[in-house]
């Protein structure tokens, strides 16, 4: 599966990204807020999800794991596709998100495109207890813009190694951030040891 792609931006359609990335280009559908400052020629690391269908492949794209980590929650929801979640994430920022469900303003959600009110609680009650883990995880996001295109790899790689030992992704985040702010040079297998003596202490 594809998880990452750096490379260059060769034309934005919509909210459909064109990276080219060791010479193979892949269209990447992506939340309008994630493509702020995209241009084309700009060297960009997106973080993507993809889904193998009987008819098409298709990639998702995000700026960070967290918007990754909550689309794969929502697109989980009954009536809740990725053109949705997409629509939710060109809405709201994580952040917002998070703290829009965690206070019960299932009205807000009211203003994503086509989120009803049915489909607005039916989040409210679906994410109820999933969405508490983003909660610690929205601050001192890691994305290109603050980490080189090494430690961001090695961040992503990382979390995929934690990831595959069982751990939840989000915990996995939030251990391997924590290692990166005391030691940002870190290499993959550095993080890899050092978030793991960190989670045998809690």
């Amino acid at each position: 599966m594809i998880g990452s792609i750096n490379g260059k931006i060769i034309r934005i359609d919509g909210v459909t990204v064109l990276i080219e990335a060791s010479g193979v280009g892949y269209e990447v559908d992506m939340p309008v807020l994630c493509m702020n400052d995209f241009t084309a020629g700009k060297t960009v690391f997106v973080y993507t999800h993809h889904v193998v269908r009987e008819d098409a492949q298709v990639l998702y794209g995000f700026n960070t794991f967290e918007q990754r980590a909550l689309f794969r929650e929502l697109i989980k929801i009954n009536g809740v596709g990725p053109k949705m979640a997409l629509a939710v994430l060109s809405t709201f920022t994580v952040e917002d998100f998070v703290q829009t469900v965690l206070a019960e303003q299932s009205t807000a959600l009211e203003q994503i495109p086509g989120v009803g009110k049915k489909t607005a609680q039916r989040m409210m009650v679906d994410l109820k207890d999933s969405i508490k883990k983003f909660a610690d995880n929205t601050q001192q996001v890691l994305t290109p813009a603050t980490a080189t295109t090494t430690n961001a790899e090695a961040f992503n790689d990382a979390i995929a190694a934690l990831s595959a030992l069982g751990y939840r992704e989000a915990d996995a985040i939030k251990t391997v951030k924590l290692v990166l702010k005391e030691h940002s040079d870190f290499n993959t297998q550095d993080l890899i040891k050092a978030a793991l003596a960190l989670i045998s202490k809690r």
